[in-house]
């Protein structure tokens, strides 16, 4: 019996259990995917490189990026939590913009 089930007295428990390190495991893949990807930016500095389209859920067939079938209706899923992200992410930003002097960047600002 594995220590992370050691305890457990109802199947609730033990589903808990499982999804928490099930999200551990998404983490790491995730942080591991991301890492590399940066490093890759840092290695080929001087060549523009293209990462859209890429995800940890694809991978190649035959030449081509894809998502693998299993992965298909998660990948949908995380594309519209992500879309969904960026909208937020995209009102936080505008709400940010004003900066010393209650200006927004390069408005009202002169160049002499």
């Amino acid at each position: 019996e594995p220590s992370s089930a050691q305890g457990l007295t109802t199947r609730a428990e033990l589903v808990e259990v499982i999804k928490s390190l099930g999200d551990k495991v998404v983490s790491g893949v995730t942080y591991g995917f991301e890492n590399v990807v940066a490093r890759m930016k840092i290695a080929n500095s001087g060549l523009e490189l293209n990462i859209d389209g890429i995800s940890m859920l694809k991978r190649v067939e035959n030449g081509e990026i894809v998502i693998p079938e299993k992965y298909r209706q998660m990948k949908l899923g995380n594309e519209e939590e992500e879309e969904a992200e960026e909208e937020d992410d995209g009102e936080e930003e505008r709400e940010g913009e004003a900066h010393e002097g209650g200006h927004e960047e390069g408005h009202d600002e002169s160049d002499g």
